[in-house]
C-alpha cells in the first residue's frame, strides 16, 4: 500500500479512540506502515488490529482516515506501527478569520523531548493581540525564537470549558516599546489542534466580530 503524501515524520497528529482524542507525533514511515509515538502511561492502549481514526492538520487542509494499529514496540521511545490508508477524506482548510481580543495567556516553552505528552508549567503570563483557528499574535516579555514550541492556556470569554490547552509554533518575533518597556510580538501557528479545540476558538472569532459589526467596527483578517 503506497503513502499518502501527507504523512511524514514529525507531522503532529489526534488519535481518535474510545471517546477520545490523544496527541501523538509520527516518528517514522516504512513501505508498510508508519510509526507513532505511544502516549506516555497508560493514557490510551491499542491493541494489534484494532481500528482507530487518526486526524492530521497540514497548511493547506485536514486529512481524516481510518487504520489498523500492526503492532507495539515497547523500545525506545516506544513507538505504535500503524498502516497506511486504503482511503482518506482531504478537508480544505477554510482561511482563518482573524478576531482582534485582548485574553490573557499563560505559557511555557514545550521541549521536543516532551512534546507532545508532558505539558510543562505554565507559569509565564502574556496577552494575546488577535486570535484565529489556525493561531494567534501575542505580546510576552520574553524573547522568543523562530521555530521554538510553546505550550499556551488561553481562557475565552463567555466559555464554561477550563482553559484551552493548545501548542504554538513560533512562526515570526518583532520586539516592540509599549508603555516605555521593551515587549515581544510573537506570531504562533497552532499545532495539533483538535476539532473540538478549533471550533471553540472560530465560534469566539465569530461572537466577537458580530460585536464589533454591531458597534461600527467590522475587521477582516486573514
Amino acid at each position: 500500500m503506497a503513502r499518502p503524501n501527507f504523512i511524514a515524520v514529525n507531522l503532529p497528529v489526534i488519535i481518535k479512540t474510545s471517546g477520545r482524542d490523544v496527541r501523538t507525533i509520527v516518528q517514522d514511515t516504512r513501505e508498510d506502515g508508519f510509526a507513532v509515538l505511544a502516549p506516555a502511561g497508560e493514557e490510551v492502549v491499542l491493541l494489534p488490529g484494532e481500528e482507530i481514526l487518526v486526524v492530521c492538520n497540514r497548511q493547506d487542509a485536514r486529512y481524516e482516515f481510518a487504520t489498523k494499529v500492526q503492532r507495539f514496540v515497547p523500545e525506545e521511545p516506544p513507538l505504535y506501527y500503524l498502516a497506511y490508508p486504503e482511503e482518506y477524506r482531504r478537508i480544505q482548510v477554510r482561511s482563518h478569520v482573524r478576531a482582534r481580543a485582548a485574553l490573557d495567556v499563560r505559557y511555557a516553552p514545550w521541549p521536543a523531548e516532551d512534546w507532545p505528552h508532558r505539558p510543562p508549567r505554565a507559569c509565564a503570563r502574556g496577552v494575546t493581540v488577535d486570535i484565529s483557528g489556525g493561531g494567534a499574535q501575542l505580546v510576552l516579555r520574553e524573547p522568543m525564537v523562530p521555530g521554538d514550541l510553546l505550550y499556551l492556556e488561553i481562557c475565552l470569554p463567555g466559555s464554561r470549558r477550563a482553559p484551552l490547552h493548545l501548542a504554538g509554533r513560533v512562526k515570526r518575533v518583532a520586539p516592540r516599546e509599549i508603555d516605555g518597556e521593551r515587549r515581544y510580538e510573537v506570531g504562533v501557528a497552532f499545532e495539533a489542534l483538535s476539532e473540538r479545540q478549533e471550533d471553540e476558538i472560530v465560534a469566539f472569532v465569530f461572537r466577537r466580530l458580530l460585536e464589533e459589526r454591531r458597534r461600527g467596527g467590522w475587521e477582516h483578517g486573514s
